[in-house]
């Protein structure tokens, strides 16, 4: 018992000296000391993960001239400016796919053409029975040399559409696609060619009933 009441005058006895208990401590000035402590050493910067490998770049694929079945497969053509299909049957088609900087010619009558994913591609052609369509191409020229009743051109850009008089009765169905151009020849044979562009904006108005769109003309 009388211990424990010593142990507790001695606490209050140090409560009662007021700002005197700090007395006894340590005073450090701002930055003493800090020579004397652990220099902290920096952790290892985590390794970056590995790059993923980037994908090795498709190899190009060999070009293609063929006739298969009733379809000549014309792919993968590059700067190749003397293609030509000579005296195909009626019942056979033409598919271009892929041709970058071409000139093919189709002699004779076919009953369909397409140029797909073509870019700088030319096709020259006498006739055609079904129609020509064009998809997903750019900068691409079509010229009929006898007879085309449809030409379809969808999602392509800068694409030029050349029609002899035979074939001014052609009707092109034109979607998604922008600097379309029409050249026709003149009212005489001896008038020089004419460039048309296709209109490729509209304009919708409710006239109070129904909605009408006209498309908006070209100047000059």
């Amino acid at each position: 018992g009388g211990g424990g009441g010593g142990a507790a005058n001695a606490l209050f006895a140090e409560i009662n000296q007021g700002a005197n208990i700090t007395s006894h401590l340590k005073h450090v000035k701002k930055g003493e000391g800090l020579k004397d402590r652990p220099v902290p050493v920096a952790k290892a910067a985590a390794k970056p993960a590995a790059a993923a490998a980037k994908p090795a770049a498709a190899a190009a694929k060999p070009p293609k001239f063929a006739l298969e079945d009733k379809r000549w497969c014309v792919e993968y053509q590059k700067g190749a400016k003397d293609l030509c299909v000579s005296e195909p049957l009626v019942k056979h088609t033409v598919y271009l796919f892929k041709c970058e900087d071409c000139v093919l010619k189709v002699s004779g009558k076919v009953n369909h053409i397409t140029l797909d994913s073509c870019k700088k591609t030319a096709v020259v052609f006498d006739s055609v029975m079904a129609g020509v369509d064009v998809v997903n191409s750019t900068s691409c020229t079509l010229q009929t040399l006898v007879k085309v009743p449809t030409i379809t051109v969808d999602k392509c850009d800068a694409t030029t559409l050349i029609l002899n008089r035979e074939s001014l009765d052609c009707e092109i169905v034109s979607a998604k696609s922008s600097a379309l151009n029409i050249q026709m020849p003149g009212k005489t044979d001896d008038d020089e060619f004419k460039e048309v562009p296709i209109p490729e904006q509209f304009v919708s108005k409710f006239d109070g009933d129904k909605w009408t769109t006209e498309c908006m003309a070209h100047s000059g």
